[in-house]
């Protein structure tokens, strides 16, 4: 079975779109299409996938089939509470525990009930479906 991206720039070629194309029936970006294409998204968002399915006139499975699939072993509580903590400190260049890749990370700030500051490190990987959003 051919890749993700060999299949999207296959039926992409069939259906006579160029990727501007493919880009304005979709409504993503042509540089994150571009990057599908090459092989550097292997995950598709659920948007993405219906977008990208109905443009191309094929089923969302067709494409969810294709995607990487991620095998790890489940996270410790450990290692999310050194990356939250290291979010909180404002470090930066942190990794995704799964695949390495670099993690997008952000400190949301929020309320409680008695209208106490609270800080929520939030984290999401670029490549793979790791997130930290408690």
């Amino acid at each position: 079975m051919e890749s993700l991206a060999e299949f999207i720039q296959l039926k992409r070629e069939k259906a006579g779109l160029s990727i501007t194309g493919l880009a304005h029936k979709t409504n993503i970006k042509i540089e994150t299409l571009e990057d599908i294409e090459a092989g550097k998204e292997l995950f598709l968002s659920v948007t993405q996938r219906q977008q990208i399915a109905r443009a191309l006139k094929c089923s969302p499975q067709d494409l969810k089939m294709r995607e990487k699939n991620f095998q790890f072993d489940v996270i410790g509580d450990e290692v999310i509470d050194n990356l939250k903590k290291r979010i909180l400190n404002h470090e930066t260049n942190l990794k995704c525990p799964i695949c390495g890749e670099p993690l997008i990370t952000r400190i949301a700030k929020m309320h409680d009930l008695e209208d106490n500051l609270v800080l929520q490190p939030k984290a999401h990987c670029v490549k793979c479906i790791f997130q930290i959003k408690e």
